[in-house]
């Protein structure tokens, strides 16, 4: 069903009456943020059960807890001044912390200016109630409980609090939700539910369900609420559910006899303790009635209603009877649809087991990174603008971007420490013990709420210094310049020139931002993983992975680049064309059972980095006969073996490194500088969102991330 618009329901009423602000930024995104203030283990499971619901969940706060994810996906902060920094239009909050700490975290979010909090805290003492409730008057809260259920708009699917999903709307038609309907306030959440059966049986829909709260003193009663729901153009009728103890349904009927106008529409009210005798509680603090009393009784109560024309009902069955009275049999909802669509709810299958990833989706012949193409980051983003959305879900702005620059550029100013390199030792060997022995990427922490990808940015400038000495050419870096590119750094790094081509620097950064992520699956990110959920240091699960690039991961490149470069010998010593003289090496590769590296994928039959990298190739001048030859082979091993092999990224970086006329190994080096940022980005989500010593199923993983997008 199609849910109601936000700025249509009864929500952003209640908000827009308290913060016109945050009421138009609603109107503007369709989305009303909530947070989540204590999570421990009601406030995180009900926090799921809400977003299940369509709850829009921003954040959590949770004193110690800044830094990690909720369900995964949901950043939680210490304390509500760091989420507004992120995320300034928070419309309300949920408050699960127990009743000795609510007091100050019902405060701190009250003064932070969220317009709507509903405090589900129980057993709060009455001189904290009192501080809460004078802050909230103090700021124009409005302030539901505590000790409430919650409340619940069943037309825009959004919860907050631990009401359950069987409050039904209306329907405007057989896919719709409208906004038309009965609004319940109770003091019960027990009742709630019951009400909710009662009315749906017959068709009658509710727009809103709000528990005030059953403690015995509470931030909002029946006469604050009741004239402010009626206010609200879509409700036909509100539903009063009261119950023994204390006088707030007293003071609601004298407010109406003193000011009928605030209440121009009809009142049904279910008061339920008839029979209970004094001085006996119903489960709540303000459910008890106070022996010789004038008050708080259900005569006291029925009277008082009675007495300015509200009909006081004590069943179910004479609940639906006055209501349908007073709407005139107006029904909202077939309820045979009702009760087959509620069916088919209770009847689906359990939830399939996984996890969530938020950094990249991979799917044939595409690679989604937070939301982008990752074909579309190479064409129009750096290195660093990609290994901040790999950390952060977004891409930098002009400051933040120059921030990691110069991190960066620190970095690799730092001479590199004294490591001895064996002979033939494969690169991703050297690389890992620099990782391991490099006191300055241990030492070094980030600030902030961008601590994290500060902290990758540290080590990639790190990792351009390793580079350069593991290729002996650590003399290019002895003199950087503060407001260099960073892709210059890299390109000195990795071709020894001193004095850097921008067009080549930039080919270099393309082909390093084409290998940056391919998912959770690939043996270096299991093998981060794995580190991680033991929660190893970060450059120890770095270099794990890396560790996992071998020539048979990773290693692609560099063999096609060796292959292109046999071909094109052939072709020149035999004096025959590149194409018959690649199919001639094509057989003898195959008699041999050798394998042709770069070509093939277990998962694309056309890789999405490959035509953006030729197309690189070609606007910066150095496409040649390798890169002329990786656009044939694939036609040419069809001839040869009768199927379709088509090249890979492995294989087109490796022609273009031929090209550029580097060495073979320098396409494995620039697998795993990408690879670096996308390891960093899977190391600090583990550490975020999952519990340690995880039994990790990879297969299980899903994305959870951003939808498709466009880069700008």
């Amino acid at each position: 069903m199609k849910k109601l618009q936000a700025d249509q329901g009864m929500l952003y009423y209640l908000v827009k009456s308290r913060n016109p602000k945050i009421a138009q930024k609603i109107k503007e995104t369709g989305k009303v943020e909530t947070i989540v203030v204590g999570l421990g283990g009601q406030g995180t499971r009900h926090a799921e059960l809400m977003q299940q619901y369509g709850t829009t969940i921003t954040s959590g706060i949770a004193p110690g807890k800044g830094g990690t994810r909720l369900m995964e996906t949901i950043p939680v902060y210490d304390n509500v001044k760091d989420c507004l920094k992120k995320h300034p239009y928070i419309a309300a909050a949920s408050i699960w912390r127990h009743y000795s700490t609510a007091k100050d975290a019902t405060i701190e979010i009250i003064e932070a200016g969220i317009p709507l909090v509903t405090l589900i805290s129980e057993g709060i003492p009455l001189k904290d109630v009192r501080d809460i409730i004078v802050a909230a008057r103090k700021n124009n809260t409005m302030l539901i409980g505590g000790n409430t259920p919650g409340i619940i708009f069943p037309p825009e699917n959004i919860k907050i609090g631990m009401l359950p999903d069987i409050f039904y709307p209306e329907e405007t038609s057989s896919n719709s939700f409208g906004p038309k309907g009965v609004t319940i306030i109770s003091r019960s959440g027990a009742i709630l539910y019951h009400l909710s059966d009662a009315l749906a049986s017959v068709g009658i829909a509710q727009n809103a369900v709000i528990g005030v709260g059953g403690d015995g003193a509470i931030g909002s009663t029946f006469r604050e609420l009741v004239p402010v729901v009626m206010g609200y153009k879509h409700t036909d009728l509100v539903v009063v559910a009261g119950e023994i103890g204390g006088y707030q349904e007293e003071l609601l009927a004298e407010d109406i006899k003193n000011n009928p106008k605030k209440y121009p529409k009809p009142i049904v009210t279910l008061i339920s303790g008839a029979n209970a005798p004094e001085g006996k509680t119903m489960g709540h603090a303000g459910a008890i009635v106070s022996p010789g009393k004038a008050y708080g009784t259900f005569q006291s109560k029925k009277a008082a209603l009675e007495s300015v024309g509200i009909p006081v009902v004590n069943s179910q069955y004479d609940l639906i009877k006055e209501v349908k009275k007073k709407l005139n049999n107006k029904t909202y909802f077939d309820v045979n649809n009702y009760f087959e669509k509620m069916k088919s709810v209770w009847d689906a299958p359990p939830k399939k087991v996984g996890w969530g990833t938020l950094i990249t989706k991979v799917e044939p012949n595409n690679l989604i990174i937070s939301g982008y193409s990752l074909q579309d980051i190479v064409k129009q983003k750096g290195f660093l603008d990609t290994a901040f959305l790999l950390i952060e879900g977004e891409f930098p702005d002009k400051k933040s971007l120059e921030d990691i620059r110069k991190i960066a550029i620190t970095a690799a100013k730092i001479p590199a420490p004294k490591i001895k390199r064996l002979k033939d030792e494969d690169i991703s060997k050297t690389l890992v013990k620099y990782l391991l022995v490099d006191e300055k990427i241990a030492k070094f922490q980030g600030e902030g709420v961008n601590k994290n990808v500060e902290k990758t940015a540290f080590a990639i400038g790190r990792m351009a210094r390793f580079l350069a000495c593991a290729l002996g050419n650590e003399k290019t870096l002895e003199n950087i310049r503060d407001n260099e590119p960073f892709s210059h750094i890299i390109y000195r790094a990795i071709t020894g020139n001193e004095k850097a081509d921008n067009k080549k620097s930039k080919m270099i950064e393309a082909m390093i931002t084409a290998c940056v992520d391919h998912g959770v699956t690939p043996p270096s990110a299991q093998a981060t993983l794995i580190a991680s959920s033991t929660r190893a240091a970060y450059e120890v699960a770095v270099a794990h992975g890396i560790g996992a690039i071998t020539d048979v991961h990773g290693g692609a490149g560099a063999k096609a680049a060796e292959f292109f470069d046999e071909c094109i010998l052939k072709s020149k010593k035999e004096k025959i064309s590149l194409e018959v003289a690649t199919r001639n090496l094509m057989r003898e590769y195959i008699e041999s059972g050798k394998r042709i590296e770069g070509m093939g994928h277990r998962i694309h039959n056309k890789d999405p980095r490959r035509d953006v990298l030729w197309n690189f190739a070609d606007q910066t001048g150095v496409a040649g006969k390798h890169v002329e030859l990786s656009k044939m082979v694939t036609k040419i091993f069809s001839q040869v073996r009768g199927m379709t092999l088509p090249i890979n990224v492995d294989g087109v970086i490796g022609a273009i490194v031929a090209d550029m006329g580097l060495d073979p190994s320098i396409a494995k080096a620039l697998f795993i500088y990408g690879r670096t940022a996308g390891l960093s980005a899977h190391y600090f989500e583990e550490i975020m969102s999952q519990p340690r010593m995880r039994r990790i199923n990879f297969a299980e993983a899903i994305y959870k991330g951003r939808k498709l997008r466009k880069v700008t």
